[in-house]
């Protein structure tokens, strides 16, 4: 049978709660020569803490919720959400913390969505894009439960990360305008994702700023997927006039791109020059190695622990938006011909 405080206790002749104070760091300070007494006994009794009961004592269960997701079931699949996870996960062994990832919420009804986060297994939780509706996090905030959104929309008092989506595409649309292309179309991502709608602003801003005119045609939905950046590209890349770039809502939409290009027996740069956004791992190997736009994804979810848990401790934190880059692979080149129009 497992050691106890208990056991610890009568060995030492000192009373639970001063066992417990020691072996907790708190909540109330114990001598040093007793805690260092206490950590001994308990080491040689191969005492195992009750993480069930440290919790009742401490009201922390060292555990943060993820949520990641609504919109595709399939959403930890895509490489975006891998590396926010990663950079969550490596921030979360930092802090010697445990993670809780939550399935099927988009299936239940609000209020049971947010019975499930509070149910007293964690202690804030982190939603990846897209978050659920308005109604669960403010129901969420009215009962002061932590929480951090990844690539949301803004909100008064809620601490939300997200990338310049603005800056990083216009850094696109500019990168492709020094290099000749006057014809350039956009491959979307879902429309009612936020990256999505601040993407596609901030192209029509952009072209528009340079002059350029793009014809209807030449902009269609990706959906933040690869089979649907094929499709969208292949529908684009048919008509009579065909854009001599394309700029995509993400690397995966881009890399349907590629592969929509080489069906039609494209050559990618020398016929059409392809941008994705995000930078993510394989967009260096992709044939070819993809121009693109980077945002600090992993640096994201580090940051989103950092923030959760200083709500946690009762400490103020601010929204924070991470400045892209342009990254210029091979993907991209001076239009086949000299287009002014």
């Amino acid at each position: 049978m497992p050691s106890t405080i208990k056991d610890i206790a009568r060995k030492l002749n000192i009373s639970v709660s001063t066992v417990s104070y020691a072996l907790n760091d708190g909540p109330r300070s114990v001598p040093a020569e007793v805690k260092q007494r206490v950590l001994d006994v308990a080491k040689e009794l191969d005492y195992r803490p009750n993480r069930l009961a440290r919790s009742l004592v401490t009201r922390r269960t060292q555990t943060v919720g993820v949520v990641p997701g609504v919109l595709n079931p399939d959403l930890v699949l895509s490489p975006f959400v891998q590396a926010v996870l990663n950079g969550i996960l490596n921030a979360l062994e930092d802090e010697h913390h445990d993670v809780l990832i939550f399935t099927g919420m988009n299936l239940r009804s609000s209020h049971v969505q947010v019975d499930r986060l509070v149910d007293g297994r964690i202690d804030g939780v982190i939603f990846l894009p897209p978050a659920p509706g308005e109604d669960v996090l403010a129901l969420l905030e009215q009962r002061g439960f932590p929480l951090v959104t990844i690539a949301s929309e803004e909100a008064d008092g809620r601490v939300n990360l997200s990338a310049d989506n603005a800056h990083g595409a216009k850094l696109a649309v500019d990168h492709l305008f020094q290099l000749g292309h006057r014809r350039i179309g956009m491959i979307e991502g879902l429309e009612m994702h936020k990256d999505a709608v601040e993407r596609r602003m901030a192209f029509d801003a952009a072209v528009k700023a340079h002059g350029i005119k793009v014809q209807p045609e030449w902009i269609a939905s990706g959906e933040f997927t690869e089979q649907g950046g094929a499709r969208a590209a292949s529908a684009i890349l048919k008509q009579r006039q065909r854009p001599t770039a394309l700029f995509c809502a993400n690397d995966e939409s881009a890399f349907g791109a590629l592969l929509a290009a080489r069906t039609l027996g494209l050559e990618v740069p020398r016929d059409l020059s392809v941008v994705g956004y995000d930078d993510i791992t394989i967009a260096q190997q992709s044939i070819p190695p993809l121009t693109t736009i980077r945002q600090s994804v992993q640096e994201m979810g580090q940051a989103a622990v950092e923030g959760l848990l200083q709500i946690v401790a009762g400490k103020s934190v601010s929204s924070r938006t991470f400045e892209p880059k342009l990254v210029k692979r091979s993907s991209t080149s001076c239009p086949p011909e000299d287009i002014q129009s």
